[in-house]
């Protein structure tokens, strides 16, 4: 299936000499120069996947808020970045910063400012849209309308990458970090087989500034792949913001917070508001790994690790805390080349 896969991907590759074209994932065609030497990148995700890839050496800026979106472990897996220059965020960036940089390629979000892509075009900088999801472009980045989510962000992550490794000429990194994702969804898929569709956890994504993530968002994918599903999934679509009364309403099995949000964990924990919640009262509310990423995209590890843990949570009895551990270790081990010292 994975030879499918790449197969169509790669017909998306015109090669001339040392030069390849490639459509990007907001639909843009990109001519690059490989493999590329210098690389802005403004876009976490693929600044975590490049990490994976061992391309750290190629990337000479990175987006200002990398370690409140992706986490501290950052440093450890990457030391230099802290002396990256940081142009830039996921919306826009500072063209004159950038061109000073002499980058061969600039890696964006499809928040970026599309006026400024075009700016950097036409100084004959190629840039590179990651969204990590198939489907093109959509009319708002961070509330995509999709056919096929589950499709639409697995062919998504397996685009970014190969791409990734072909631009970084990191192809064989990039072929067994992707080998290992598919591994992690067959052990899932094997172990998780006789759930019962109507039995399934009931979850809850609370983030910071009251807003959760909806329908057609990677972490609802995330959560069906671990054996739950995603409550807001039929009222919310992308990430919006609830209130207090549609929770009540939903009143989940387990509310899931991401580590970075921890003041969100906390005030749930402390506000005697949410103690009519089940989850708050059976101490089901989880402040989830930075490793696990339960975000609105996926990375690498949130479907290699992240959907192994919430299905561990959710199914201890099918899922092992030691066979999760395992995982975890056995991927920092292969793909960041440090020993995993965080928690489980």
């Amino acid at each position: 299936m994975q030879k499918i896969i790449w197969a169509f991907f790669a017909s998306l590759f015109l090669v001339y000499g040392e030069v390849v074209e490639l459509v990007d994932q907001a639909d843009y065609k990109v001519k690059v120069k490989l493999p590329a030497q210098r690389i802005v990148v403004m876009q976490h995700h693929s600044l975590d996947i490049l990490t994976q890839l061992g391309a750290q050496s190629k990337i000479v800026a990175v987006e200002k808020d990398w370690e409140r979106n992706l986490g501290t472990y950052m440093r450890k897996v990457f030391p230099n970045i802290v002396n990256l220059p940081t142009p830039g965020d996921l919306k826009e960036l500072n063209v004159e910063q950038v061109v000073k940089l002499k980058p061969d390629l600039v890696i964006v979000a499809p928040q970026m400012n599309k006026a400024t892509i075009e700016v950097l075009k036409k100084l004959q900088i190629p840039v590179v849209v990651v969204s990590l999801r198939a489907e093109g472009r959509q009319l708002e980045a961070q509330n995509p309308i999709l056919a096929d989510a589950d499709k639409a962000y697995y062919e998504g992550l397996t685009w970014a990458i190969q791409t990734l490794g072909k631009l970084s000429d990191t192809q064989a990194r990039a072929n067994a970090l992707l080998d290992f994702v598919n591994e992690s969804r067959a052990i899932l898929s094997q172990n998780l087989k006789n759930i019962d569709e109507n039995q399934r956890i009931r979850v809850f994504i609370a983030n910071e500034n009251q807003k959760t993530y909806g329908n057609d968002k990677y972490v609802g994918i995330q959560l069906l792949k671990a054996g739950a599903i995603n409550v807001a999934a039929n009222d919310i679509r992308g990430y919006k913001p609830y209130n207090f009364e549609q929770l009540v309403k939903y009143d989940p099995d387990v509310i899931i917070v991401q580590d970075r949000y921890k003041n969100v964990y906390d005030e749930i924990l402390s506000n005697k508001k949410y103690k009519i919640l089940k989850a708050v009262k059976n101490q089901k509310v989880l402040l989830a790994p930075y490793w696990t990423k339960p975000f609105g995209n996926p990375s690498s590890d949130s479907v290699a690790l992240g959907e192994l843990y919430f299905a561990y949570k959710f199914y201890p009895h099918l899922v092992s805390k030691e066979l999760v551990e395992n995982r975890v270790r056995e991927f920092y081990k292969k793909f960041y080349q440090i020993e995993f010292d965080g928690s489980f």
